[in-house]
């Protein structure tokens, strides 16, 4: 069975779980599953079915997995309120069962699912494409607005909307697995391919953006107490937005993929501390220590990307302004403005999208290639004045190597200035969140101390990065360790020893790996001075001296100085290719190759600026180390006889052993067009491209 069937299939169980609640509910006025039960189901059928379509995603059919996947993130929020209804009387005093508003939680993500929904059903419609997705879309809309209709009025018959839903949904995965069991998908491929080209990935982006934003769209219209009530919509489109772009980065779509954990993971800490703030009663979401750095962070995503993309830089630019005003706007007046903003900037991407994918006459512009266009046509000016030419007669066709392009995908992308930058964040919410609201530092260090730091430090390994990746992993395990203590209230002077013991540990770690960074460099040299001397001022207030909460706070604004000063070396030398801010030399140089560091050219082989590099250096008779497969390689030009001699030297390997030669064209072994023979010759014409490799005698000349 295919993972859409599947699925489907999963959703289908859900409905009929709900449609026998509801039946039971109008016949006896009490519900067959009580809250807590519906809730675990649902939240596991909806996981389920979004893991089925990530796992083994169907490239045939984007538009059901779409469909499918924004209706998984949508009833695990339904779920996850469920489960909320009966956990939170139980967490907290303040709240009860009978004062839960179901419709202060439910009513905004309803009321965005409505509307984005219909937008999607008068596309399929106008275009007569996928009717039984129409019919599933447009049911589930009609459901969403009876559940709002029924603010106002006591309506009956939901149970019907659950059944139709049921059989439609049961109804195309059946379809799907007949024709997978009858070998008729390659004429649902073909069909598929020739009448659209859907971009799910930008779809669900904006779909589940458009989602997390609906608590303060609705509250903007006074219907909800607060927008806190309704914290179920940001979690659980931000779980499912780091679940898509996760996906993503395994199928090689890189910029995508990251932008989508970007915003997952400020949703989902976000709306964690909306409900924290219900538990607690607190009167703030989110603090300047967190509220700040992330700004910063957004703000600077914001100005990469007007390079890319004009839509996507303002709506990062709209978040940013959207984060302070969370954190600093009493009256929630700007929060308001900005939520509605940033939310018709998704809906108008969202709508380029399914413009684009349908091929409608009128297309909606989002400012692909931002001002890489813009100075394209500058420079087409600038010529047609010198030239005297018109400026349309200008061949403008990109080349991938008049830019530092990205040229392909690789699971071993560096993500050290993403470990640096989640560093910060870690820091200032361990050291200067106010201690009557310690709890909401919680998300965050979860989120960026813990979950990013291992993802890094795993990656680093993959990448052959021993020091880094130990260091981001210790990271890891400090922040998710002692910010969990500290947001939790349990650092107190009464347990000075049991902490004093772990903390001592800490210690005795991060002073090994101080002495490993003086060979490596002076700023993880600065970084592990500050984290030694940070672990120390903590373990000094774990023992009860009170001037170790002083020095904690100088201390973690060095130590986030550091990172930051590591963060912008590696984020420029990563976009520009130049080091303009150094890491500096090691303390003490233990190998030749740190010693020799400057006769060395290090190329990155995936953007275009380092394989122009390469090619500069193999010309001008130099060599270069790649790696395979299986090895490291030594690369040298056929025709330098002089750089192929040297590789021998280098590898010390004896000289009649053979080695592979590489060509672009058949006009580089014309000359051993006789030795191959004409069979040989025209059968290479048909194959090559291609992994096959042709044994032939070593020539006197070079090529």
């Amino acid at each position: 069975m295919s993972s859409i069937a599947f699925s489907l299939l999963s959703l289908s169980i859900l409905y009929v779980i709900q449609t026998v609640d509801y039946i039971v509910l109008e016949l006896t006025g009490a519900l067959l599953l009580i809250p807590l039960v519906s809730g675990i189901a649902t939240t596991g059928l909806g996981g389920l079915s979004a893991l089925c379509v990530v796992t083994n995603p169907a490239k045939d059919d984007a538009i059901t997995a779409f469909v499918v996947f924004t209706l998984c993130a949508f009833w695990t929020s339904l779920g996850l309120s469920d489960i909320s209804k009966e956990l939170t009387p139980w967490l907290s005093e303040n709240i009860t069962t009978e004062t839960y508003s179901e419709f202060e939680a439910l009513l905004p993500g309803h009321g965005v699912l409505v509307f984005l929904f219909a937008i999607f059903s008068v596309f399929l419609l106008v275009f007569n494409h996928k009717k039984e997705l129409v019919v599933l879309t447009t049911l589930s809309c009609l459901s969403s607005a009876w559940f709002i209709a029924n603010m106002w009025t006591n309506l009956k018959g939901k149970s019907l909307s659950f059944v139709s839903l049921a059989f439609i949904t049961m109804y195309i995965s059946v379809r799907r697995a007949v024709d997978l069991f009858m070998n008729e998908t390659t004429k649902i491929k073909l069909s598929s391919a020739c009448k659209l080209n859907f971009d799910d990935k930008r779809a669900i982006r904006y779909f589940l953006n458009a989602l997390s934003l609906s608590p303060w769209l609705i509250n903007s219209f006074t219907s909800t107490d607060s927008s806190s009530a309704a914290f179920v919509w940001p979690i659980s489109a931000g779980i499912f937005l780091i679940i898509h772009g996760v996906n993503g980065l395994r199928w090689g779509n890189v910029d995508i993929s990251i932008y989508s954990i970007i915003d997952g993971l400020f949703w989902t800490s976000l709306g964690c501390n909306m409900y924290i703030r219900i538990l607690r009663q607190y009167s703030d979401i989110l603090f300047p220590s967190v509220s700040v750095p992330v700004s910063f962070i957004v703000l600077l995503l914001a100005v990469i990307l007007i390079y890319k993309e004009i839509l996507l830089s303002l709506q990062y630019l709209f978040l940013t302004a959207l984060i302070l005003a969370i954190a600093f706007d009493t009256q929630q007046y700007a929060v308001s403005v900005l939520s509605w903003a940033i939310f018709i900037l998704n809906v108008y991407g969202y709508i380029s999208v399914l413009c684009k994918s349908f091929s409608f006459k009128i297309s909606v512009p989002v400012g692909q290639k931002g001002l890489e266009e813009i100075r394209s046509r500058l420079r087409a000016k600038k010529q047609f004045r010198s030239n005297k030419i018109g400026v349309h007669d200008i061949d403008n066709s990109k080349n991938v190597f008049e830019s530092d392009s990205m040229l392909g995908f690789s699971k071993y992308v560096s993500l050290d200035c993403v470990g640096f930058i989640a560093n910060i964040i870690s820091v200032l919410a361990f050291i200067w969140v106010p201690k009557s609201i310690t709890f909401l530092s919680l998300p965050w260090e979860l989120m960026y101390g813990c979950c990013i730091q291992f993802a890094v430090g795993f990656i680093g390994f993959s990448r052959g990065q021993t020091f880094e990746s130990s260091s981001f992993l210790i990271f890891a395990s400090f922040w998710s360790i002692w910010g969990t203590i500290r947001s939790l209230n349990l650092f107190r002077t009464d347990l000075g020893m049991s902490l004093g013991v772990g903390l001592s540990s800490f210690l005795l770690v991060g002073v090994l790996l101080l002495g490993i960074s003086i060979t490596v460099n002076k700023t993880w040299t600065s970084i592990f001075v500050c984290f030694d001397l940070l672990i120390l001022s903590t373990l000094l207030q774990a023992v009860g001296v009170e001037e170790g909460y002083i020095a904690e706070r100088i201390i973690g604004v060095a130590l986030s100085l550091s990172f930051l000063y590591a963060f912008l070396s590696s984020a420029i030398h990563t976009y520009l290719g130049k080091e303009i801010l150094p890491l500096g030399k090691p303390l003490q140089e233990i190998n030749k190759i740190q010693k020799h560091h400057d006769q060395m050219l290090r190329a990155p082989a995936r953007r275009a600026r380092g394989v122009k590099e390469i090619a500069e250096t193999l010309k001008a008779g130099g060599i270069c180390g790649i790696p395979s497969d299986t090895v490291y390689i030594l690369v040298a030009c056929c025709n330098q006889p002089e750089a192929v001699e040297r590789a021998y030297k280098t590898k010390k390997l004896a000289e009649d052993r053979p080695m592979s030669v590489w060509i672009s064209n058949f006009q580089q072994i014309e000359s051993a067009r006789q030795e191959l023979g004409e069979l040989l010759w025209d059968f290479l014409h048909e194959v090559w491209p291609s992994s096959i490799s042709v044994v032939v005698k070593r020539g006197q000349n070079p090529c």
